[in-house]
């Protein structure tokens, strides 16, 4: 069986927590980007997408009527590994 030789190149994720007024208008939010959480009682829907132009998606989802926050997470851009104490 061969193997193609093409190098496969993972793109970052980020995801962002997007406030709403009601429930109804979650469908709306799948055309912007990845839909994997929403909760009920809360009133909010959690969202991943791209790394690359993440910026343009939030201006576009926080411009919507039924949208009244948008909160990006802010994992992609703090380190997950730290240095060791030198005593």
């Amino acid at each position: 069986m061969d193997v193609p030789s093409e190098t496969f190149e993972l793109n970052g994720r980020i995801g962002f927590v997007v406030y709403v007024q009601s429930l109804k208008q979650v469908k709306a939010l799948r055309r912007y980007a990845n839909l994997y959480y929403v909760s009920k009682r809360e009133k909010y829907a959690f969202l991943y997408t791209d790394l690359d132009g993440h910026e343009e998606i939030l201006e576009q989802v926080s411009a919507l009527p039924f949208v009244e926050a948008v909160v990006r997470s802010e994992r992609p851009f703090v380190a997950e590994t730290y240095e060791s104490k030198q005593k």
